[in-house]
């Protein structure tokens, strides 16, 4: 426990599940829908489980080998807060959660040698923009069909920006057999196909945004995380990558909220 750190807290997956939560919360806060407590709770709880559940369950399952006093800590606190969030909440919200949560549980459970979805050519970056993206506009029913098909296709493009720093960090540590975008397209090609979907996001931003000043936030944003797609490369410690990427949604929030309150 004396060895808590910053990389113990990006391995603990806390980060990235609030990555996750500031992501939703910012989207409905763009369209003027309120989270309630108990939903940030049921997204923060479910998505904190599910990157423990693909980080640390599977992999300690294959292995067979026990798991540590501060992950099991993590995994408590992650399904107390999953709980309490969904025990609240209706029928349809826990189907949607289901939903998700079966998605990611076949992605990531493998099935044999080299089998099962997770060896799916470039599935990977798809399974996690699809489920981030339903968690971000479930709740955003009151839309109409176009603007909420606009924000949904904006929210895909930024999930799908945000892994392509990841993916590239992880270029020579990953299986060849996973054939992640990189490996199948190269670092160069990914980065401007990167650049491109932000460019699409901008425009996107511009027409789904209730305010200009959400909207000149969401590009500054965007440009943010173009500027890291532009700097990142295989050597960089892998923390420290996840932990600025996994931030801007943060960072993307913080500063919308303070633009509401003040």
């Amino acid at each position: 426990m004396k060895h808590i750190n910053l990389r113990s807290y990006i391995k603990s997956s806390l980060h990235v599940a609030l990555s996750l939560w500031a992501f939703c919360s910012v989207f409905a806060m763009q369209q003027g829908f309120n989270l309630t407590l108990s939903l940030q709770c049921a997204i923060l709880g479910f998505g904190w489980f599910a990157y423990q559940y693909f980080h640390l369950i599977v992999p300690a399952l294959v292995e067979k080998r026990r798991i540590n006093l501060f992950q099991a800590i993590t995994l408590i606190c992650a399904l107390a807060i999953g709980f309490y969030g969904l025990v609240m909440q209706t029928t349809t919200v826990w189907l949607i959660f289901v939903f998700v949560g079966l998605i990611t549980s076949f992605y990531a459970l493998p099935l044999g040698a080299h089998m099962g979805l997770r060896y799916v050519p470039t599935l990977k970056i798809f399974i996690v923009a699809l489920c981030w993206s339903t968690l971000a506009t479930f709740g955003l029913y009151n839309l109409t069909t176009v603007h909420f098909a606009l924000v949904a296709s904006k929210a895909i493009l930024w999930v799908l920006a945000l892994i392509v720093p990841l993916e590239i960090h992880d270029l020579k540590r990953d299986a060849p057999s996973l054939k992640t975008l990189p490996q199948v397209l190269g670092v160069r090609a990914v980065k401007l196909l990167s650049y491109a979907l932000i460019l699409i996001a901008v425009v996107l931003a511009s027409m789904t945004s209730t305010s200009i000043t959400f909207a000149w936030i969401e590009m500054g944003m965007l440009v943010l995380l173009g500027l890291l797609i532009f700097k990142v490369k295989t050597t960089q410690p892998k923390y420290i990558i996840s932990l600025l990427v996994e931030a801007i949604p943060l960072l993307w929030l913080t500063l919308s909220y303070v633009t509401v309150t003040f």
